[in-house]
């Protein structure tokens, strides 16, 4: 049996894939809300480990952190930012400045620019689960402090059924200018 469809279906079929998938793909992206003010700074993100990669990046200037980590374990946006590598929802709930400049390969490194008016910015990522599935990686910037910090590595303890954060120790390093 062969069912034939008109050449004007077909293209009103990929035209709602396109439309389809262009949709599904920006709800995974946070919202680039804040960064026409402020000063500009040039960050640069460097994975120093030699097996997995990070997931996208979240930076938030101002981050309330209470809205991260909640007692020993960490809130459900975190969570899913941390398993999945969506940072949509962390980014809702934390508001203020968000970009997400994409992931960073392994030994690799990725340079963006991020706008704001914040003293201080929060970069979150995912540490891609091929290896160890519920490790993320965090730094804290002061942005009156230009130069380069550590970008720790911690386990969120899901696969140990412990639920509570440990530091696995550093994962990089971020330039900031």
């Amino acid at each position: 049996m062969t069912i034939r469809i008109s050449l004007s279906i077909r293209g009103a079929l990929l035209a709602a894939l396109v439309v389809g998938s262009t949709t599904g793909c920006s709800v995974f992206q946070p919202e680039r809300t804040g960064q026409a003010a402020g000063k500009e700074y040039t960050i640069t993100v460097r994975n120093a480990l030699t097996k997995e990669r990070f997931a996208p990046i979240l930076i938030v200037g101002d981050a309330d952190d209470k809205k991260i980590w909640v007692g020993p374990y960490v809130s459900p946006e975190a969570h899913t930012q941390f398993t999945t590598g969506n940072p949509g929802p962390l980014a809702a709930v934390l508001g203020g400045d968000q970009g997400q400049p994409g992931k960073v390969p392994v030994g690799g490194e990725v340079t963006f620019t991020f706008r704001t008016p914040a003293r201080t910015a929060r970069i979150t990522a995912m540490v891609h689960p091929d290896i160890t599935p519920d490790n993320y990686v965090t730094v804290l910037l002061d942005l009156a402090r230009p130069g380069t910090v550590d970008l720790e590595r911690f386990d969120i303890g899901d696969d140990e059924k412990r639920f509570s954060v440990v530091k696995v120790g550093p994962a990089g390093s971020v330039t900031f200018r």
